[in-house]
Parts: structure tokens; sequence; C-alpha cells
């Protein structure tokens, strides 16, 4: 019998039981639907923050909390939903995606979404920072998802 994947969602905005713990939320459901685990983790509940430079490119691992880095190592796949603000990405985010310590991926599944209220501007660029991380982590990136208010709806039907 085969083990159920695991399934681990982030939710990059400080903000619980906002638009993208929403999201998240509706990935992991449908997710849990088709029999895998799944957890959803908040990053404002961690110490996560920003690599400073101090002791080069190898240090920045060393500033996420290792839990965090430990959760995404052992998922099968990723879920990752952040916020934009002012064109792009949460601080908070970015500071993650920073410093988390993932080993070679080898084309772990990722689903990422970004999310712009208002005008909905920047919700591509959003997009594209977390893919372009995706990329460099070398994991297997599935279904770019930027939304807005417009399409908040179809978005969450689409992740679902």
């Amino acid at each position: 019998m085969a083990q159920q994947p695991f399934i681990l969602g982030i939710v990059g905005s400080p903000r619980k039981d906002g638009r993208t713990d929403e999201l998240v939320t509706a990935a992991l459901e449908g997710a849990a639907a088709n029999d895998a685990r799944t957890q959803k983790i908040y990053l404002v509940d961690y110490d996560v923050r920003p690599f400073t430079g101090s002791g080069g490119s190898a240090e920045a691992h060393t500033v996420c909390p290792a839990e965090l880095s430990d959760m995404c190592e052992a998922a099968d796949a990723i879920v990752l939903g952040a916020p934009v603000y002012f064109g792009d990405i949460s601080g908070l985010t970015k500071d993650f995606m920073d410093t988390v310590r993932i080993g070679n991926s080898n084309g772990k599944p990722a689903l990422g979404f970004a999310i712009a209220g208002g005008s909905g501007k920047g919700l591509i660029s959003g997009v594209q920072s977390i893919y372009h991380w995706f990329y460099h982590r070398q994991m297997r990136a599935v279904d770019p998802t930027p939304v807005s208010r417009f399409n908040m709806e179809a978005a969450s039907a689409s992740l679902r």
C-alpha cells in the first residue's frame, strides 16, 4: 500500500484568516480530497528574520528556524501563498524564501500564488518571485496562480 503524500501549506501573510489563508486552505482541501496528508503553517508563528548578509550566503540558512526547514524537507509537495504589498510578495515570505534550508529538491512539486488587493497591481510580479524561487530550489513548479479580488472565487475553485 502506497504511503500518503505529505503536502505542506505555507501562509506567507501576517494575517490569519485572510485571503491568503483561505487560498492555502482551498489548495490543501483539494490535496486532502485526493488522499494526501496536509499541514498548514503560518510564517508569522515563527521567528523568520531577514538575512543580513553576514557570513555570506552559506550562513543564510542559520537564520531560518530549523523546524521550518525540516518541514519543507519532509514535504512531498509545497503550497506557498503570499500577499502582495507594494508590487511584490510580503517581506515575511521573502525572508522565509531567502533563509529556509531545502536541499536539492529534485523536482518536488510546488504550487504558488500571490494575491493582490485593491487594483490587483503587482500580482504578476508576486507570482514571478515565488516561481523564480521554486526554479532556483529545483522544484517542479505547477499552476502559477495570480489572484486579485476580481478572480478570487475562480482562483479558490481552481486551487481546490
